[in-house]
């Protein structure tokens, strides 16, 4: 008769004990697999027909016995169940867009791919596609290279929503509005307001001045006058022609005939800005450098917009007027008249520059990354090569210096259409040494970079001028340089370490040496030359700075030069 043995914890544990000299525990001759800490099961048992002998575990509480140090059976004998086996779940194959915390997103990346060195001849016309898509991106302004999607509470972020509801207000209800979008150059004001303007509801008619082209309200007048007629297909400055050229004298017989321009009197300013609200669309007016405006005299082309802005109600059955002007000075509202700043709202939108380096990166990643219609072969290939480019430390370290010395998002664009402009099938993909050389191109090259081919004794003088303004002279003389020289030649030779019977100390310096770097311009005079004060007396001064000696010294590789001018301090 066959029968079921059940064995509790306690049997157990009994059984455990004295199989502890066995290579591994057994119950009944079965070997027994141990957990490595003991846990409440979570699985069930199935249930089967027993064998006659064999004893059956049922789901229960394991003691706390802490189960013998045996050796590893080996994996043939060891006996595993398909629900015994951990599955492990299946991640996604992403990687950030930054090594660094606080990545933007997820993107696809290629985990192995071998770049080619040289692009094959199929896939040309895809590097050609690319090059114009992104040159054609870094050329248009975007504002959501200056937007961060991700962050809704950014500064541009917060600037775009009110500045959006603004002008919404303007083209939907026919308000009156006046603003005036203040940021640092480069924070994106003008693409802020261009992508404004485009996502608005219908065709507004658009008109931009510039404080730089129309310098007085005339110019002013007439660009208002011609922008109006270019989109409403009218002439508003017919009778105001007419009457300018019955006033006109004989015409000048010295003067080639040839098409003319008759500028308006400022007389006839305000009746062109009030019919702005009587137009069939809206109108928006944006005045680029708004603090220039304010140096025109009397004000005049301000006060007649803000005084037409201030006029226009809802409901009068007019179309909207918005007047936007945008400016890089914070006191631009202390430039304006009393009769025009109480006609000003009063209202400033505020913009500012990417804050942080990863924006930078996300920026960059996004231009690099413009879509093009190729083959698939091909956006493999450029997407991986982007994403290493933009992962290298190189790379980082070079973007990393130049957002330390300006924030401004063009700069950016400047490195990055050098990048891809030289992009050629010999080097396909951008890589440190491109984004290198697009920064020294950029960056202001040295005053003297031929330090390192100057002789030895001129560098020596150099040296010596360098320990002559730490000690506080800026003015100095050929003596005054060949004494601290000397001094120096002195105890280098005087070092008890001969080579061939010579001294390994520093060579000597002479006055030729010294007429070289006033030929080169390094060394100028601060006075007249006089006949009554010998050459080695006239005084100069010196234009080379401490770290052009250095990394000419370091060229070099003279040791004792270099030590010498680790002294001055």
């Amino acid at each position: 008769m066959d029968y079921i043995e059940i064995t509790t914890p306690k049997a157990l544990a009994h059984t455990l004990r004295s199989n502890t000299a066995c290579a591994s525990p057994t119950i009944n001759g079965l070997k027994l697999r141990l957990p490595k800490e003991p846990s409440t099961p979570s699985r069930q048992l199935r249930p089967g027909p027993a064998s006659p002998g064999k004893a059956v575990q049922f789901p229960s509480t394991p003691s706390r016995v802490r189960p013998p140090l045996t050796p590893r059976a080996s994996p043939s004998k060891l006996q595993f169940h398909p629900n015994d086996v951990p599955v492990t779940p299946s991640k996604r194959a992403t990687q950030p867009l930054s090594p660094r915390k606080g990545g933007s997103g997820l993107i696809d990346v290629p985990t192995a791919i071998k770049l080619p060195g040289v692009l094959p001849a199929h896939l040309v016309p895809c590097l050609r596609l690319q090059k114009r898509a992104i040159l054609g991106a870094l050329k248009s302004s975007q504002s959501s290279e200056v937007i961060d999607d991700e962050d809704p509470l950014s500064t541009n972020s917060t600037a775009y929503t009110q500045l959006h509801n603004l002008l919404h207000g303007t083209t939907t209800r026919g308000e009156g509005n006046s603003c005036l979008l203040l940021g640092p150059r480069g924070s994106g004001k003008t693409s802020l307001i261009e992508q404004t303007i485009k996502e608005l509801p219908g065709e507004p008619i658009v008109l931009r001045l510039s404080g730089h082209t129309q310098h007085n309200d005339r110019l002013a007048l007439r660009e208002v006058a011609r922008q109006l007629s270019q989109q409403t297909g009218k002439s508003f400055l017919r009778d105001m022609e007419e009457e300018v050229n019955n006033t006109e004298e004989d015409p000048n017989p010295f003067i080639d005939p040839g098409p003319t321009i008759s500028i308006p009197p400022p007389s006839h300013l305000p009746a062109l800005i009030s019919i702005l609200p009587t137009l069939s669309r809206p109108t928006v007016v944006i005045l680029d450098a708004f603090d220039l405006f304010a140096h025109h005299a009397r004000q005049s082309l301000l006060y007649c917009l803000l005084d037409t802005v201030q006029s226009c109600k809802v409901g009068q059955g007019n179309n909207g007027l918005a007047v936007v002007g945008i400016t890089t000075r914070i006191d631009t509202i202390n430039l304006l008249e009393k009769r025009v700043k109480s006609r000003f709202s009063g209202r400033m939108i505020r913009t500012a520059p990417p804050s942080d380096l990863l924006s930078w990166i996300n920026i960059s990643r996004r231009l690099l990354n413009t879509p093009v219609d190729g083959s698939s072969e091909w956006g493999t290939l450029w997407t991986f090569a982007v994403h290493a480019f933009l992962e290298d430390r190189k790379v980082v370290d070079t973007i990393r210096d130049t957002f330390a010395l300006t924030r401004d998002i063009r700069m950016l664009k400047q490195l990055l259409t050098a990048i891809v402009t030289n992009l050629r099938t010999t080097s396909p993909f951008p890589t440190a040494s491109h984004i290198s050389a697009a920064v020294s191109a950029q960056r202001l090259r040295q005053k003297f970079s031929n330090l390192q081919a100057l002789s030895y004794p001129s560098i020596c003088l150099l040296v010596a001028a360098m320990h002559a303004y730490s000690a506080g002279h800026d003015v100095i003389t050929f003596e005054m340089l060949y004494d601290a020289f000397r001094e120096e030649f002195r105890a280098s030779s005087a070092a008890p370490i001969q080579i061939e019977g010579g001294s390994i100390g520093m060579a000597r310096c002479s006055r030729e040496s010294f007429e070289e770097l006033v030929g080169a311009h390094m060394l100028t005079s601060v006075v007249a030359p006089s006949p009554n004060v010998a050459p080695e007396f006239v005084r100069y001064r010196c234009l080379v700075d401490r770290g052009a000696v250095k990394q000419a010294v370091t060229v070099m590789g003279q040791t004792n030069v270099k030590k010498w001018l680790n002294k001055a301090t």
